[in-house]
């Protein structure tokens, strides 16, 4: 339950915690408040009684007994305001009881010390401002017609004389010569004081700018009440709507301030860490344990200033491992300070084991269709081979024997091209990457290229953009699907014909194209030049282009070909443009 830590109380408090019913302890807290105010006005009432009569003499003595049996009565009030809420008993009433009792102690007390003539009036002022803020506006007119009706029976009956009138010297005085009476403490010249609380033009005026001034006090601060009410009643219709669609989704949030501690945090948080859980709690499943191994993030929030996603497991009370997607981002007041954060939390859990269900899927499924592959293509020559020695066991025929040998290595030279391409594929990719010139592999490739026996009677171009820059990356791997790329073109094209090969950069991205004038690819096979073991060769594997893909992709890359039969084809690498580790989240 939360409290006051002090007896004053501001307007932020009350708009905000006396009005939202859904925090615990609030009105309660209020009416503490009340009872601590009241507190302090006791004491100040006496010090100010004692100091005006006994030090300066202001008052006289004989209005001491009835002021102190006033305060004798306020503080009984007060033990029994404090006793009503210790009680238990409802408290909606009770404010506004406090105020109007308020009202009653005020006039009285200002009747024995000086009437209308004591500054202190402006008190009822300050009465009408407490019920504009905490009472209906009806209520809060209703109170300023209480203080009128008091004030003004206070002022007309000093006046006509039903009541005395005690006189504070404090308030200017005519001195009347023509009468026997002394002034306290004068020098002993017989005169008596003609008193503005009997003179009937300044009760008059007095008592119409005491309305006139609690009047337009109620009207301000009723209508900035009303203009808060309505802007906070928004508000929590947004925050239920933002509950409701946090609810539906599932997500929590909670809001933390500077000094990690959570302001708010809708039920699903609760549901999730909150307390409560009796003797089967754990400290791991509370909202405080969550808060202290989420706070490196939090601090990282407040001092960058930016939104952050991390993720984080934690067992919760069904003794579960839950994974969750935390989103922090910062808040900002008007003057671009972060003064909150607001904590997204996701559980991800089963998202996660979809996810690695759906790679472990993809996985079987790339590794059956490999498995189909290498025996579609493990299978024929293995049949060949077997067939040809079965042929050898009954044929004695030298010339025979020879022509079969010379097949069997064929064949075991086809198998052992298919193993070393499916080997290829399946070695691990070297875990040291490094800034590496994009343009300097290709000049490399391309003096690797000339030597072959196709680039004798075809022309090779190369087009560099000289301005790229280094980029992260494994330069062999890059080589390797060059050289594949340009080989293929090669083969492609027929005699006389070119191979263009350029790098450009377009954005974050860098673009390696290889574009040849050979025969180009029909359409019904530009979906199965990618997959393995898909090959137009004689003495193909039909792993080349496969594995080229998949080191381009491992690169965060993509491979892509546009080719036009009878014209020929383009092949072109996209490349990210990084010079950074990327950094795995945590």
């Amino acid at each position: 339950m939360r409290t006051l830590s002090g007896p004053l109380i501001s307007l932020a408090f009350l708009k905000s915690h006396f009005q939202d019913p859904r925090i615990v302890g609030d009105e309660r807290a209020l009416n503490i408040w009340f009872i601590r105010l009241r507190w302090i006005a006791i004491a100040v009432a006496i010090l100010l009684i004692n100091t005006t009569i006994f030090i300066f003499h202001y008052l006289s003595p004989e209005a001491f007994p009835p002021l102190m049996v006033l305060i004798g009565l306020l503080i009984l009030s007060n033990l029994l305001y404090t006793f009503w809420l210790n009680s238990g008993k409802k408290t909606r009433y009770l404010p506004e009881i406090q105020i109007v009792a308020d009202l009653f102690f005020l006039t009285a007390m200002l009747h024995y010390s000086g009437g209308i003539e004591n500054p202190l009036t402006y008190l009822y002022i300050f009465h009408v401002i407490l019920s504009g803020i905490l009472l209906p506006q009806r209520r809060c007119y209703q109170i300023v017609f209480l203080g009128f009706f008091l004030y003004t029976l206070l002022a007309f009956s000093e006046l006509f004389g039903t009541l005395p009138h005690y006189t504070l010297q404090i308030f200017p005085h005519t001195p009347d010569h023509h009468h026997g009476a002394m002034l306290p403490g004068g020098a002993g010249q017989p005169m008596e004081l003609i008193h503005a609380a009997h003179y009937a033009p300044y009760v008059i005026t007095a008592s119409g700018l005491q309305f006139l001034v609690m009047l337009l006090t109620a009207f301000f601060i009723t209508t900035v009440m009303a203009h808060l009410r309505e802007a906070q009643r928004r508000t929590r219709e947004q925050q239920q709507r933002l509950e409701k669609v946090l609810q539906a989704t599932g997500a929590g949030l909670i809001i933390m301030d500077a000094g990690f501690r959570p302001l708010w945090y809708n039920q699903v948080v609760q549901h999730w860490f909150g307390e409560g859980h009796g003797e089967t709690e754990t400290p791991d499943t509370t909202l405080e344990q969550w808060v202290k191994q989420t706070r490196d993030s939090l601090e990282t929030a407040f001092q960058q200033g930016k939104v952050i996603s991390v993720e984080r497991e934690q067992e919760l009370e069904d003794h579960q491992t839950h994974v969750f997607q935390v989103t922090l981002a910062p808040v900002r007041d008007q003057k671009g300070d972060i003064y909150q954060v607001v904590e997204l939390i996701q559980d991800i859990t089963e998202k996660k084991f979809l996810e690695a269900e759906m790679l472990h899927a993809a996985r079987m499924v790339t590794l059956g269709t490999m498995a189909a592959g290498i025996a579609h293509e493990v299978g024929n020559p293995l049949a060949s081979i077997s067939t040809r020695l079965q042929l050898m066991e009954t044929e004695k025929d030298p010339a025979f024997i020879q022509a079969s040998l010379r097949l069997l290595r064929k064949e075991i030279a086809r198998i052992e091209r298919i193993v070393r391409g499916v080997a290829q594929f399946g070695r691990a990719a070297p875990e040291r990457w490094e800034l590496c010139s994009v343009n300097q592999v290709l000049e490399e490739t391309v003096e690797i290229l000339k030597y072959h026996k196709l680039a004798r009677d075809r022309c090779i171009q190369l087009n560099l953009d000289k301005s790229l820059k280094p980029i992260l990356a494994v330069g062999d791997q890059l080589k390797q699907v060059f050289l594949n790329l340009g080989l293929n073109a090669l083969e492609a094209t027929d005699p006389g014909g070119q191979l263009i090969i350029q790098t450009r950069r377009r954005g974050s991205v860098l673009e390696i194209a290889f574009t040849d004038t050979g025969c180009g690819i029909a359409p019904e096979k530009m979906h199965a030049i990618f997959q393995p073991f898909y090959t137009t060769k004689p003495e193909g594997t039909g792993l080349g282009l496969f594995i080229a893909q998949h080191i381009v992709q491992a690169h965060g890359g993509s491979l892509n070909v546009e080719s036009q039969p009878g014209k020929g084809s383009t092949f072109t690498i996209k490349l990210p443009i990084r010079r950074h580790p990327v950094k795995k989240r945590s």
